[in-house]
């Protein structure tokens, strides 16, 4: 038999139709491949199933669910809006099924793993560092926006934007306290008069407040210059704060915020969730950003740099570096962070506090007590105020700024506990494999933190919290540069609003109960925080 009519022959067995023999070489590479394909995915399979049985490894529960993987749960956040749902009450946290490590097949057909035990954040995040990246996929998922900045890098690029940002973030340098204490001046006149004979503000949204507070904080210490988005709420500005205050780029940032949080749930489908709409906003939010870029370098080319800070924390990365691209992704990306993740934080403070009127009370007493009100406090009066740090401790537990995050194994390797129907057994990790983590889910486990794990008691935090329990900033090397940045910044305008107010209501109570989340990148008041303050007697 020729070599011709075994391939015609085999063709027509393998197709049940006849091929061209021009056609013939194709089906044999393809075959071929086909093949490599199932041996090397074989051998593969058995190589990892060696390398777990080694470390003693035992699989998770599946929670998989029927195929098409994940699609309903897709659905069931897209519509939860109108179904009324909370993505992460309802939706995510229940596929976990009462366990704390769980792994499940996604959409695009890879396994990933899921966990809340702090035991398997310690490894990832610091442990086992060297065994996990942020990966390509959010590389890619972000690049639109951020570029490779802080939070879209690994290896050499991430280290070298670490060391880039970290000298700027020291004790000395996080705020500008004298600017923070201006914009709260603007925040509360904000807030509205106070009605002279009953003493109360009039109801007034508080969120899009401190999105302007945090904004003009942000832009004034990476820029040295505010973008004025308080004082056009009051009727004042013009220029650069009139584009951030008229909501045009606020909004840009809103429209990004919203494809990168779809991107992130598509995993390895997040170029289905791209369009003129994302990199229009994207281009906003970048174009924004290179206005002072462009003045910072060229100031610095002229031998300006290093004087005055002029343009604060961007004129201490100009004298590191001058490549534009690198440096507004950077800017960027501090900006970013600055702006939603402090302001979220502010949003639940003040919510709490306008639920938890004995809350409001003993905080407030402790804040008069220990720092002097004809003083501006001070980082050492906030950080040593134990009160106010353990009240911020707490609506940092109950509300994570970054419910849910993400690694990437870049070889096999193992999670410490999870495995079998005891979860105790070493879990193993394919290389590539993702792992999501929540936050969200540890702090609210009954296990680690009591029977009222749900209820909100600052005064929890008296007692020391085991290692790794409390993350609301991560840890290991890549834990938050900005950590003390929004805990002093949050901290300084708590005391001031509680040195003007001696009371908070909500508007609705009913509604606030319900504390609704938006969800992007970071995690806030969904309908806004509506309250009404009553204006203190002078002390």
């Amino acid at each position: 038999m020729t070599t011709t009519r075994f391939s015609s022959d085999f063709s027509k067995m393998a197709l049940g139709l006849p091929l061209s023999p021009l056609l013939q070489p194709f089906l044999i590479l393809l075959l071929t491949y086909l093949s490599y394909t199932i041996v090397t995915t074989f051998l593969s399979r058995a190589r990892f199933r060696a390398f777990a049985r080694q470390h003693g490894c035992v699989d998770p529960h599946d929670a998989s669910g029927p195929f098409p993987y994940g699609l309903q749960l897709i659905r069931r956040i897209a519509r939860s809006q109108a179904t009324g749902e909370d993505v992460l009450d309802d939706i995510l946290l229940p596929q976990f099924q009462g366990k704390q490590t769980i792994k499940k097949t996604v959409l695009d057909g890879q396994t990933m793993l899921l966990t809340t035990e702090p035991a398997n954040l310690q490894a990832m995040l610091a442990n086992q560092f060297s065994d996990f990246e942020t990966g390509a996929n959010r590389r890619a998922v972000f690049h639109p926006l951020l570029g490779n900045s802080i939070f879209s890098s690994d290896g050499a690029a991430w280290k070298h934007a670490r060391a880039l940002l970290r000298p700027s973030f020291s004790r000395d340098s996080v705020n500008n306290l004298a600017f923070t204490s201006q914009s709260a001046d603007a925040l509360i006149a904000a807030l509205g008069e106070p009605d002279a004979a009953t003493g109360w503000t009039p109801a007034r949204d508080a969120q899009p407040l401190f999105l302007c507070f945090t904004m003009d904080t942000a832009t004034e210490f990476l820029f040295g210059r505010s973008v004025g988005a308080l004082e056009a709420v009051l009727g004042g500005g013009g220029g650069e704060g009139a584009e951030a205050a008229s909501g045009e780029f606020g909004e840009a940032l809103r429209v990004a915020g919203d494809y990168l949080i779809t991107r992130i749930r598509l995993g390895g489908l997040y170029w289905v969730a791209d369009g003129w709409g994302f990199r229009r906003a994207a281009g906003r939010v970048r174009r924004f950003v290179e206005g002072f870029v462009g003045r910072a370098v060229e100031k610095a080319e002229k031998g300006g740099g290093g004087g005055g800070g002029e343009f604060g924390l961007l004129e201490a990365l100009v004298a590191q570096t001058k490549d534009k691209e690198d440096l507004v992704s950077q800017s960027l990306a501090v900006m970013f962070a600055g702006r939603d993740t402090t302001a979220g934080l502010l949003g639940w403070c003040l919510m709490r506090l306008a639920l938890h009127p004995d809350v409001f009370e003993s905080l407030r007493a402790a804040v008069l007590r220990e720092i002097p009100a004809a003083e501006q406090p001070t980082f050492s009066q906030l950080k040593g105020c134990r009160p106010l740090q353990h009240f911020l401790q707490e609506v940092l537990r109950l509300h994570s700024t970054v419910p849910f995050n993400n690694r990437v194994a870049i070889r096999d390797t193992t999670l410490p506990v999870g495995g079998g129907p005891d979860q105790s057994s070493p879990v193993a990790v394919r290389k590539g494999q993702v792992v999501t983590f929540s936050v969200y889910a540890m702090h609210r486990r009954t296990d680690l933190w009591g029977e009222d794990a749900l209820e909100f008691r600052p005064s929890r935090f008296e007692v020391r919290v085991p290692a790794w329990q409390w993350l609301p900033f991560l840890g290991g090397p890549r834990v938050c540069l900005g950590q003390q940045f929004a805990l002093t910044e949050a901290g300084f305008l708590l005391v001031r609003l509680l040195r003007e107010f001696d009371q908070v209501q909500p508007v609705d109570e009913v509604e606030m109960k319900k504390m609704r989340k938006g969800l992007g990148l970071t995690m806030w008041p969904a309908d806004g925080v509506k309250v009404r303050l009553h204006k203190a007697e002078s002390q």
